[in-house]
């Protein structure tokens, strides 16, 4: 059995595989990884084979992580991201500066026959980014999200109401107006994305959205794709294809 483990920078994702199939699933915070994490194995596994990180936390936070798994069973392979894999050609000039989580969900859209599209991202930021047929990844961008523009305005301007408001094209109240600019904002991100990809290729590419934060989003976007475990899967595809370090 395998373990996968996505460590962003607020959450730990993992997921047991067996052949080519997840059979459960486990998510909580950094500081739910030590006793969290171990009552659920105890649970769910037989015996770990291998196990597969993905981490963009800090390196403190991942020292902590890598220790947790490292008790539970063999040492971890840490993945890092590469100019090639399994089809997917990076964009990024200084491929080292685009984080694994994002390469890692498009390795995944990839593998799963969606390119062309735009890979659209909400955790502790929205990314979003490019990715042709061919499996060139054109680049992308980060911003943040609608939840952090709500934190910073409020930070800024601490007289504000910090109610939530109702999203509407043209608000005619103040918690509505803040709430609206900050998740339309992020739609408006991403639906200019979706069409300069259009422009650049010829085509409409689809829409694949991913991350824990992506609900609100999503009643405001046009159709798409909902694949919340696209780092996991991808992860999965790369351990399922490297079944040794490739470093």
């Amino acid at each position: 059995m395998r373990l996968l483990a996505d460590l962003g920078n607020t959450r730990l994702k993992c997921a047991l595989v067996e052949g080519d199939r997840m059979r459960a699933r486990w998510a909580g915070t950094h500081a739910q990884a030590e006793d969290g994490l171990r009552d659920w194995l105890l649970r769910e596994a037989r015996s770990i084979e291998d196990i597969w990180l993905a981490a963009v936390a800090q390196e403190d936070v991942t020292r902590v992580v890598t220790t947790v798994l490292r008790a539970l069973g063999p040492e971890p392979v840490r993945v890092r991201t590469r100019r090639h894999a399994l089809g997917l050609t990076a964009g990024y000039t200084h491929v080292e500066e685009l984080g694994v989580d994002r390469w890692l969900a498009l390795i995944a859209a990839f593998r799963r026959g969606l390119a062309p599209c735009v890979v659209a991202s909400v955790g502790s930021a929205l990314t979003v980014d490019a990715l042709c047929v061919d499996g060139r990844h054109l680049g992308g961008l980060i911003a943040p999200t609608p939840e952090a523009m709500r934190e910073a305005l409020f930070a800024r301007a601490p007289g504000l109401p910090q109610a939530s408001g109702e999203v509407a094209d043209f608000a005619t109240g103040t918690a509505d107006g803040i709430q609206s600019g900050c998740l339309l904002a992020g739609v408006a991100l991403i639906e200019r994305s979706l069409s300069g990809l259009e422009r650049r290729i010829g085509a409409r590419p689809a829409l694949v959205v991913s991350g824990g934060g992506a609900a609100a989003l999503r009643p405001l976007l046009g159709e798409h794709a909902f694949l919340p475990d696209l780092v996991l899967d991808g992860l999965a595809l790369l351990a399922q294809a490297e079944p040794a370090p490739s470093a």
